[in-house]
């Protein structure tokens, strides 16, 4: 549902494996698609896939990859409404660590697991994406914390088509560790309009990216969220395995005049920092001086 960037690689990935897939988008890129399928390119290989793609969602379906921007989530998700049935598995794989429990208040919580994906790709033009990055990871969880049949059948699939799926013990927490570099670095990447490569190389930008970080980290410990001790130097290093001109997300929506997700990456780091008495002054004003540029 949304298969812009990161829904059309999950897509095209497994339907090459023979997984019956229906993308969910429109204008050119739906046009594209429906004329020559969906060409990939990763840093290994290269390839296309014919999938089915429309603009109408309808009939059920067994698994929704719920794959739409956080700005777009209560409106798609709307929308949807059409495909979820009785046994119908919603995967919201957004940025942030509130979209689960925003689609479960819509749908129904034994509907809806947590997720969330460790994946650069965006549509370089309409039907053709590009990933720079090495991983294509993407973490599945129960929200109870058990794990489910449902949860372990999809991540056999996934790991068929060539996808690094997990099951997660504590899908908070896998939303968490991402969060303390998608928020830094979106924020960071916005303001200083500059892909992953400088920032990561720069010593002073890469000094302010490791600060957004822990106080991310430490927003997380307020919360009772477990995580290593580490967990920022993880992150960091996971930084290099991008390539140099990789982009974050909000920094494309912003070079592309779209609405941002600042209001559920810094501005909600700033907001529950505020209530729990946590500084985070990286957060306070990277939100203070993006808030005007989100819509």
């Amino acid at each position: 549902m949304g298969a812009g960037g990161i829904g059309s690689y999950l897509g095209a990935m497994l339907a090459r494996s023979g997984v019956d897939v229906t993308l969910i988008c429109r204008g050119k890129h739906l046009a594209a698609i429906r004329e020559r399928g969906v060409s990939l390119s990763t840093l290994k290989e290269s390839f296309s896939a014919r999938i089915e793609a429309t603009d109408r969602p309808e009939g059920t379906k067994d698994v929704i990859i719920q794959s739409v921007k956080l700005y777009d989530l209560v409106s798609s998700t709307k929308q949807m409404l059409p495909m979820i049935g009785p046994h119908t598995m919603v995967v919201p794989i957004q940025n942030g660590v509130t979209a689960a429990e925003e689609i479960a208040a819509m749908v129904g919580q034994d509907k809806v697991i947590g997720g969330t994906v460790f994946i650069n790709a965006h549509v370089v033009s309409p039907g053709v994406v590009s990933s720079k990055s090495e991983m294509n990871t993407i973490f599945l969880g129960e929200l109870s914390g058990k794990v489910s049949e449902r949860t372990s059948s999809f991540e056999a699939i996934c790991r068929k088509a060539g996808i690094d799926a997990r099951v997660a013990e504590n899908i908070k927490a896998e939303q968490w560790r991402k969060l303390i570099p998608v928020a830094g670095l979106s924020a960071l990447a916005s303001l200083s309009r500059q892909p992953i490569g400088p920032v990561r190389e720069d010593p002073q930008l890469r000094a302010l990216y490791r600060q957004g970080m822990q106080e991310v980290a430490s927003l997380a410990a307020a919360k009772g969220i477990g995580l290593e001790p580490d967990i920022v130097e993880r992150m960091l290093a996971l930084a290099e395995r991008y390539k140099y001109d990789a982009k974050v997300s909000m920094l494309e929506d912003l070079e592309a005049g779209k609405p941002l997700e600042l209001d559920w990456l810094s501005g909600y780091v700033s907001r529950e920092a505020a209530r729990l008495g946590v500084p985070v002054p990286f957060h306070d004003l990277a939100y203070a001086c993006l808030k005007l540029l989100k819509r």
